[in-house]
């Protein structure tokens, strides 16, 4: 430590014999005008190097800083106030030299520098569009802000040689009209390669929904220009910000200080470069050299400067760049990181050392350190507001200390800032949810640890049902001490919808396999019973008492078919039977069917828009869901009465909605019937459409009303929902899609004769159908020749084509199907009709794309149906 004892009594010394030669030096008073404003970074640079020459000079500058605020506001508009205003704040003030930048400060001083700085030399840099014109005036000299676009251009075309397009963004500026006037004058020399477009009188609004429609071709040449939103003013890198969010083709520009907010890169200048060489000619001024002998720069200046970031983005390789690019945003390599950390030190000490030494400095540059925090305050505001999600911070005494956009919109409150100071129950208007989260913040603080993906239901601003996926975090200081709770929500009621919506149709799917599996077996046991009891009905007479039982049987039977079909209706609905169909016709039918069966209590109400499409459906079956719903309706009004209404009207599905409903956007047709009933309660909302669940007696119902309207609905590739009635009752809404091209319904054939002794070769695995379905087709008239193996029926063909006039077949069988059965027939009689009989409708699909099937019948069936079919096939033979 002893060493060190000298060094405090060295550096004060030498500030002692520093003091009085820094003395000596020649004062020179300087005055800088800027042509906009502080914090704009062209021009701040510009400054920045001007000083780091002038303060390094033999001179003890005065340096008079003055911003003429054009990029704010109209050149023409503050000139006149300007020149007011130096008059009289340097009358009797002589300034030893000028140093101007941009184009509006020079021509300012160029118009006035007689009345206001007689005599004085000027000194111009950063100025565009320089004419020789302009040096007339005498005593003056500068650096011209000359760029070559041609060299942005070229490497533009070599990086994207399929690029046909280029828009200039910039303003009306004074600036901003010569810097356009330079970039436009080479266009000519891509004549045929590339069109060109300017944008310059667009605020940013419109100029971020025309970035986001432009074509893969076209790339975008970036002008500094300063925007004002609102009462808020964005600077040109916060402008270049923006468009980088909303492009996707790469942005060029000729200014290096944008680079890092957007700019791809190109050839591009450098504010600082241009402030020392000014300030370079001003010193020479001051030493005594006239200014009009210190000849103008003209020729260009600039290097080829990148953004590793935007390359990055854009899918650039470094290697395509032009030799000697400047590109920032590199990564550091891993290994340049000691080295990094060892010389952080060692500046980190030599700064400790001077701050030491020179403590007083340091109060010279606060003012600079709170404008930073001021942005930096302001940065975190942006950021935080840019963040879909709901964001809030609250002290350990539960008051909010801060909250972003999203959060105040969900909540309805004014802005992020309303809620500071205040708790969840003063500033919520959800105050279960609001006590949660106070309990939640004081959890997390009383036990140290954060908690994740909560899911919350509450009412946004609107009062509407939301769902919030809520993190909560614990928020330490430096020493480690929770000193509030961080809280982040996501709004998850559209994925919570999507996924309700989706375990629902897994769990109908999943019922659908079951039912149609156990609907199959009792088609079967019910096409034996119906045949058999035919077969008895037959054989006994008509007025006595076995009769009569026989055919209370028979009907039971019927019945069971009834149910059974029922079952199928929510499991796969058949298809069969759909035409292009007036759905406000059918309504209007079943309304009717419905106003007349009503109590006096409940009134029936129908409202059909004129003009409907039709749509492909089963009349038949949309009959039975408007039955069905009517029927829930009176069930809800019967005890105190009410009003029970149907809709009918178009709809046009957004992609959004139709997301929710799980069908396609596009035109539909809405069928609603609603209620002002009690309504239905939430905790049973998601199982009002399974099978067989009821809130009725079980005398009343079985639960298959709305499970079969389900079924039907999706059938018919529409949507369904259910929702609250306002003032009390529920709302069901159907949605079908509009009918394209459809055929019309030709009606069932019938066989005009009867049998004639055609030869029938029947096949059934099922012993019961296989005794009594050949006895009713033998009773009806048929020769009929009966198998159990599907193998010795195909042989039986095989051995002689000729032997049958039909094949009819179950659809279901082991070892061979109807369909492989069908499949092997057609090889060695193409000519043979083929009658294919199932439970389930799968065999009308599997039957489809076989033209020897020619009718399907699905069980169970009776001696009608099996005549029927058997007549349409030998008429179309």
């Amino acid at each position: 430590m002893k060493p060190f004892r000298y060094v405090l009594p060295v550096l004060f010394l030498f500030c002692l014999l520093a003091g009085p030669v820094r003395a000596e030096r020649p004062k020179k008073d300087v005055l800088f005008m800027n042509s906009y404003h502080d914090g704009y970074q062209w021009s701040d640079s510009i400054l920045e190097g001007a000083r780091s020459v002038l303060d390094a000079s033999e001179f003890k500058i005065d340096l008079q800083i003055e911003y003429m605020d054009a990029k704010k506001y109209h050149y023409e508009d503050v000139t006149g106030m300007l020149r007011r205003l130096y008059r009289e704040k340097f009358a009797g003030k002589k300034f030893d030299a000028i140093i101007v930048s941009d184009n509006d400060a020079f021509s300012f001083a160029s118009q006035y520098r007689d009345e206001l700085f007689p005599g004085v030399p000027l000194v111009f840099c950063g100025v565009n569009d320089f004419e020789p014109g302009m040096m007339a005036q005498g005593n003056l000299t500068g650096v011209v802000e000359n760029f070559d676009p041609r060299m942005t251009l070229d490497v533009a075309l070599k990086l994207y040689p399929d690029k046909r397009h280029m828009v200039v963004v910039g303003d009306e500026s004074t600036a901003g009209v010569t810097i356009r006037r330079q970039v436009l004058s080479v266009v000519p020399e891509y004549a045929g390669r590339l069109t060109v477009e300017s944008w310059a009188r667009l605020s940013l609004e419109d100029t971020l929904k025309r970035v986001e429609k432009l074509p893969p071709d076209a790339f975008l040449f970036f002008i500094p220009y300063y925007q004002t939103v609102g009462n808020r003013f964005y600077t040109s890198e916060e402008v270049m910000e923006e468009i980088y969010k909303h492009s996707s083709v790469p942005i060029y520009t000729a200014w290096g200080f944008l680079l890092g907010h957007g700019a791809l890169g190109g050839w591009v200048i450098s504010g600082r470069q241009h402030g020392q060489m000014a300030a370079e000619m001003a010193l020479r001024i001051l030493d005594g050299e006239p200014a009009d002998a210190i000849p103008v720069v003209q020729s260009p200046t600039g290097e080829y400067g990148f953004d590793y970031n935007v390359l990055s983005r854009l899918g650039i390789d470094e290697s395509k760049l032009p030799e000697g690019s400047r590109i920032i945003n590199t990564p550091k390599a891993f290994y340049e990181l000691p080295k990094e950390l060892f010389w952080t030190i060692m500046v980190s000490f030599f700064l400790l050392v001077i701050i030491l030494v020179f403590l007083v400095l340091t109060m010279m540059e606060r003012r600079k350190v709170e404008r930073k925090v001021k942005d930096q305050l302001a940065f975190q505001e942006t950021l935080m507001d840019a963040v879909p999600q709901l964001v809030s911070w609250k002290d350990r005494q539960g008051r909010y200390l801060g909250s972003n956009r999203a959060f105040a919109e969900f909540f309805g409150l004014e802005n992020g800032a309303s809620a500071v100071s205040r708790t969840s129950g003063e500033s919520l208007h959800d105050m279960e949810y609001a006590k949660w989260a106070d309990e939640a913040d004081m959890a997390v603080i009383g036990r140290r640890e954060a908690f994740r993906r909560v899911r919350r239901e509450l009412s946004d601003a609107a009062g509407r049902s939301a769902w919030l996926e809520v993190n909560k975090v614990p928020i330490r200081d430096r020493s480690g001490r929770i000193v509030g709770v961080l809280t982040t929500a996501e709004n998850v009621t559209k994925e919570r919808d999507l996924e309700r919506q989706l375990l629902q149709s897994q769990k109908m799917e999943a019922i659908g396999t079951l039912a149609g599996g156990i609907a199959h077996d009792f088609n079967n046991i019910l096409t034996s019973i119906i045949n058999s009891t035919e077969l008895a009905l037959g054989d006994l007479e008509e007025e006595s008492v076995t009769h009569k039982d026989l055919d209370r049987v028979l009907k039971a039977a019927r019945r069971g078919g009834r149910v059974v079909n029922q079952i199928l209706a929510f499991s796969r609905p058949s298809t069969e039977g759909f035409r292009s169909t007036d759905v406000g016709a059918v309504i209007t039918e079943a309304m009717g069917l419905i106003e007349a069966s009503m109590p006096s209590n409940i009134k029936v109400r129908l409202n059909v828009a004129p003009a409907l499409s039709c749509v492909l459906a089963d009349p038949t079956q949309l009959h039975q869901v408007a039955m069905n719903l009517c029927t829930n309706a009176f069930h809800a009004l019967r005890d105190r009465g009410g009003v029970i209404e149907a809709r009918v009207d178009r709809a046009d599905l957004t992609e959004e909605d139709a997301r929710a409903l799980g069908v396609s956007p596009g035109e539909y047709v809405r069928m609603a019937i609603e209620d002002d009933g009690p309504g239905i309660a939430p905790e049973i909302l998601d199982k009002i459409f399974d099978p067989f669940f009821s809130t009725k007696d079980k005398t009343e119902g079985t639960g298959l009303g709305l499970a079969v309207v389900h079924g039907i609905v999706r059938s018919h590739r529409g949507g369904l929902q259910v929702l609250p009635r306002p003032g009390g009752g529920t709302i069901f809404e159907i949605f079908l899609p509009r009918a394209e091209n459809t055929d019309g319904d030709t009606g069932r054939v019938r066989r005009s004769g009867g049998p004639t002794g055609q030869r029938i070769l029947f096949v059934e695995d099922d012993e019961d159908q296989l005794h009594t379905t050949p006895r009713l087709l033998k009773a009806m008239g048929y020769r009929v020749s009966a198998v159990g193996d599907p193998e010795a029926a195909a042989l039986l063909v095989a051995d002689d084509p000729g032997a049958f006039d039909m094949v009819i077949t179950d659809y279901d069988m082991p070892g061979l199907s109807g369909i492989e059965l069908a499949i092997r027939i057609a090889l060695v009689a193409p000519n043979m009709p083929i009658i294919l009989v199932s439970g389930r409708e799968d065999a009308v699909v599997a039957a489809a794309d076989l033209p020897c099937i020619r009718q399907v019948i699905i069980k169970p069936y009776d001696k009608e149906d099996l005549g029927d079919a058997i007549g349409v096939v030998l008429d179309t033979r």
